[in-house]
């Protein structure tokens, strides 16, 4: 089945488990895969016939720069969630990350989570 991939879907938000975390405004970002049947697409090179990764981005940032979540986790919960449900009857990966994890030992360059849906 084709695969849709969006890369470095990139957001500014003030999510974070910490108060001192969520006062400042950190830089997220998102890659998303979706799998469908886009063999209609394929024919007609149609819009319509296609998911608009403008609306899947639109979605992403929309969630990643609304309410305050603590965790990534939650956060790419309700991203999926979001997802699955605009974008019905679709199999879905995501990676969210958060760059440059504040007061993290080694620095490291993000720290992040991945989900699928349906869960694997």
């Amino acid at each position: 089945m084709p695969t849709l991939v969006l890369s470095q879907i990139s957001f500014e938000a003030r999510h974070g488990a910490t108060p001192a975390e969520r006062q400042s405004l950190r830089r997220f970002e998102v890659d998303v895969e979706i799998d469908a049947p886009f063999e209609t697409a394929q024919s007609t090179d149609r819009l319509t016939d296609t998911i608009d990764y403008r609306q899947v981005a639109e979605i992403i940032v929309g969630i990643g720069t609304g309410k305050t979540h603590h965790l990534l986790e939650a956060l790419a919960r309700e991203i999926i969630d979001a997802l699955a449900a605009h974008f019905g009857g679709v199999a879905l990966r995501i990676e969210l990350r958060k760059l440059n994890p504040p007061d993290c030992p080694g620095q490291p360059a993000y720290a992040a989570v991945r989900m699928a849906h349906p869960p694997t």
